[in-house]
């Protein structure tokens, strides 16, 4: 395999071409692989025909598989593979006010996936099985790019900062209701405010839409300064929106970088990808 890295954004993201993750991909191209994500922090690699089996299989080249918590967008089936859609059993599409659509609108806010766990997951891969004609979109904010633009009193005051992340913080803001399950499964939990990736050197902030207050700082001051931050990290500058061609498959370090989805006429099209996520190492404190 001979692979071709093609940087799409001047901060963070790269196209990798010569690349096919049904194959057997030597442990070398692999590692060639790995070193990419680890210094662009998004690889888009297009013309993927893979189905849930070779998905998980090449996922799990990265490390352990998290499984997913039984939620609305899966039907209460907790297993590896995520679905994001707007589809029923049936094949119908799901109406714009259907509970399941209320629930999953929560992808469409900022934030990095489980971080609302102990410990939060490496990174997540979609890939895209039905689209719509336009819309849809996935946007990337680069953590890193924000916190390297922070000035040095800013980085020195959030060094050693403790956030609260809270799975319920996003459905709260759409308005979803979660299960009895997820309430007893997924309590708050601690994390860094900044977290150092061991392979780069790289320090990256760790906020978004989970993140909902500061240890020993006032409530509101807290919730305003992660606002703030926010804020700051998606600006423009830092932010790469992704336009989905069937067949692609998106690798993001969730150490690093922020996503969220973008609307779509949903009453009138499917959107359908498939996510795995790999599980990290250990907890972020």
């Amino acid at each position: 395999m001979s692979i071709k890295v093609t940087p799409l954004h001047p901060k963070f993201v790269a196209r990798v071409e010569g690349v096919d993750i049904a194959c057997d991909i030597p442990d070398a191209d692999f590692a060639d692989l790995r070193a990419v994500f680890e210094k662009h922090s998004v690889i888009i690699i297009h013309n993927q025909n893979i189905d849930d089996e070779k998905q998980m299989i090449f996922s799990k080249r990265f490390g352990e598989l998290e499984m997913m918590a039984p939620h609305l967008g899966n039907n209460g089936v907790p297993r590896h593979i995520s679905v994001m859609h707007n589809e029923d059993k049936d094949g119908n599409i799901i109406p714009p006010d259907d509970k399941r659509m209320i629930y999953q609108s929560a992808n469409m806010i900022w934030h990095s996936d489980s971080s609302f766990k102990s410990i939060p997951s490496l990174c997540s891969m979609l890939h895209a099985r039905v689209l719509p004609p336009k819309g849809g979109e996935t946007e990337f904010a680069s953590m890193r790019a924000a916190y390297d633009s922070l000035d040095s009193k800013m980085k020195k005051f959030l060094e050693h900062k403790v956030v609260i992340h809270d799975f319920a913080n996003t459905r709260k803001i759409v308005g979803g209701q979660l299960s009895e399950w997820q309430k007893k499964n997924l309590p708050p939990v601690r994390q860094a405010l900044i977290r150092k990736n061991t392979v780069t050197n790289r320090k990256a902030l760790f906020i978004g839409g989970h993140a909902t207050s500061i240890e020993d700082m006032d409530k509101d001051n807290g919730k305003a300064l992660l606002g703030e931050l926010l804020e700051h990290a998606t600006q423009k500058a830092f932010v790469y929106s992704h336009n989905w061609n069937v067949g692609d498959l998106v690798i993001w370090d969730n150490r690093a970088v922020l996503h969220r989805g973008r609307p779509w006429d949903i009453a009138n099209y499917k959107r359908i990808l498939h996510r795995t996520t790999v599980a990290g190492e250990g907890p972020s404190i």
